[in-house]
Formats: C-alpha cells, sequence, structure tokens
C-alpha cells in the first residue's frame, strides 16, 4: 500500500468519525436562530445534503448549494465531507423582493476540522460570529470540534440573487448544516418640523428683543457699581 493509499483510507476513516454520532447529534442546531423572531422574507436551508450539488432545500425555496473546488463526498448522515483537501462552496438564495433594504443571513453548523470565518456575499466579505462550539480535541495536529456560526450582512439593497461563497480551512471538515436568510429593514419616514406662520415669526422677535433687553440690564446691574 502506498503512502497516499493510506492517508486517503485513513482521511476517510476520520470522516466516518466526525459524521457520526460519537461526536456530535446531526441535523440539529444547538443555537438559537441568529435573526430571532423577525419575519423572514426569504429562506432556505439544509438539515440533509441530496449530493455536492444540492438545488433543493428541505426548508424554503429557491436556494442551491454547490462545491466549486476540493474533493468532498456525501456521508451517511447527509453530511458533505471535505476529502483530502479544503473545500470550497457558493449558496445563492432567489429573491422576488426589487426595492427596500435587507439583513442578509448564512448559517452553517459543521463538524471536525474548522470552517474559515470569512465568507462573502456578492463578493462583499464579512466575519462570521461563532454560536456554538463543542471542543473535539486536535486530530492530525488540527484542531477540531462542533461548530455553528453565522454571517451578517446588514442594510444590503434589494437584490434578485444572493451568492454566498465559504469555505472549510483544510480538510475533514463535515458540512452538516446550512441556512440562507434575509430580514427586511424598517423603513421610518424622515421627521420634518412644520413650517411656522408668519403671525408666529412675529411672536418669535419680540421675544429675542425682549430678551436682548432684559440681558442688557443684567449686565449694567452686575457691573455698574456706582
Amino acid at each position: 500500500m502506498t503512502l497516499s493509499t493510506k492517508l486517503s483510507a485513513l482521511t476517510l476513516v476520520l470522516g466516518a468519525a466526525f459524521s457520526g454520532s460519537a461526536f456530535a447529534t446531526t441535523n440539529v442546531w444547538d443555537s438559537a436562530t441568529p435573526w430571532g423572531s423577525a419575519t423572514l422574507t426569504d429562506f432556505a436551508a439544509w438539515d440533509n445534503f441530496g449530493g455536492t450539488t444540492d438545488n433543493s432545500a428541505d426548508y424554503g425555496s429557491g436556494g442551491t448549494v454547490r462545491e466549486t473546488s476540493g474533493t468532498s463526498f456525501v456521508t451517511s448522515g447527509g453530511n458533505i465531507y471535505s476529502f483530502a483537501t479544503a473545500t470550497s462552496f457558493v449558496s445563492t438564495l432567489v429573491s422576488s423582493a426589487t426595492t427596500g433594504f435587507f439583513d442578509v443571513y448564512m448559517r452553517i453548523g459543521t463538524l471536525g476540522t474548522l470552517a474559515n470565518t470569512t465568507a462573502t456575499l456578492n463578493g462583499v466579505a464579512a466575519t462570521s460570529t461563532l454560536a456554538f462550539h463543542e471542543d473535539q480535541g486536535t486530530v492530525m495536529g488540527g484542531a477540531t470540534a462542533e461548530q455553528e456560526q453565522y454571517w451578517l450582512w446588514s442594510n444590503v439593497a434589494a437584490s434578485s440573487l444572493y451568492t454566498f461563497a465559504f469555505n472549510s480551512t483544510t480538510s475533514s471538515m463535515s458540512l452538516d448544516q446550512l441556512a440562507l436568510a434575509t430580514v427586511a429593514r424598517p423603513s421610518a419616514p424622515i421627521a420634518t418640523s412644520p413650517v411656522p406662520e408668519p403671525e408666529t415669526y412675529g411672536m418669535m422677535a419680540a421675544g429675542l428683543g425682549l430678551i436682548g433687553f432684559m440681558g442688557r440690564r443684567r449686565s449694567k446691574n452686575r457691573y455698574n457699581l456706582a
């Protein structure tokens, strides 16, 4: 058996371990939704992946996810496992909204080695917020854990298609869950001051004149000691 074959076999064993119940309960979020109780405009989510390209979300609609680089396969638990090298992914979310501004979320759950904390939305980078972490020790010199993290892009102009890109930092990351969502931003009217009536201007002028007269009298009383 060659060295490369041995490494491939070892990686396969590690992949099976990371996707098994010995490490975590798969397909279950351990953290609260990052958007709380907000009403979602667009939504798509996966608990089980049907392939390294999956155009049918388990919940919601209009979402896709696919591997764009690296080598991965779908485990028996429905996870996408990064085999031998780091893996990059692109996911998309179709929207019917054509106007307004939105908070846009991407949420992932992973097992094994860690995901990169930087992801992009339509080319704009953001750093993730860690929502759940359960350390699984060090394997082959790399940190492993069950993790849930999310990215938030705030005040994003409406788009017919949101395109997200994210990746693992190295091999042996198991993508367990993925969710994409948008929340409409409130649009409050701009506050304006009412225009004063002409008689109001007259009253304001009289008042200012009186204030000026009183001020001069106080100055005389303060400084004229005679």
